[in-house]
């Protein structure tokens, strides 16, 4: 156990080190909650690819928020390639304006901003950056954390 005390400060330094290539977030915090229904409202959603995006005027119920630019919800593929949901701020975050939002290409594969150009990848859920100015500065879309009951899809952060 003792040998154990001394490895921790020198495993410690050697992770914090080691962790040189960081993605930054821009876009400020603000509430999400989103219940989507893959049956009836949101059924466009069930194919591979398919997305949506939702702004404060296309909510219905009370109590759902949007977050900043608004949420893009995007049915991509997991790491063993079966479908899974994501969700990610709308906002372009190199622009960080709340009113500029990327738009899902015709690949629906990548969403890219209108006013900088960024491209940003959608398929694997991580919106890193892949070219234009937010790739140079490390910017990727917002996420948020979407679970899957049922029919449901309930999106929050």
């Amino acid at each position: 156990m003792d040998k154990l005390k001394r490895i921790f400060p020198f495993w410690f330094l050697f992770a914090l080190l080691s962790c040189s290539d960081t993605v930054d977030i821009r876009i400020p915090y603000r509430v999400v909650y989103l219940e989507l229904d893959l049956t009836y409202n949101d059924k466009e959603l069930n194919a591979i690819q398919a997305y949506k995006i939702y702004t404060q005027r296309d909510i219905d119920q009370a109590g759902e928020q949007t977050g900043f630019g608004g949420v893009l919800v995007y049915h991509g593929l997991s790491g063993s390639g079966t479908g899974t949901f994501y969700a990610f701020d709308a906002a372009c975050p190199y622009e960080a304006a709340s009113n500029v939002r990327v738009e899902v290409d015709e690949s629906a594969i990548y969403a890219v901003c209108p006013q900088c150009g960024s491209k940003y990848e959608l398929l694997n859920g991580f919106g890193n950056p892949v070219e234009g100015p937010a790739a140079e500065e490390k910017y990727r879309l917002q996420p948020y954390t979407v679970e899957s009951i049922g029919s449901k899809l309930y999106v929050h952060n």
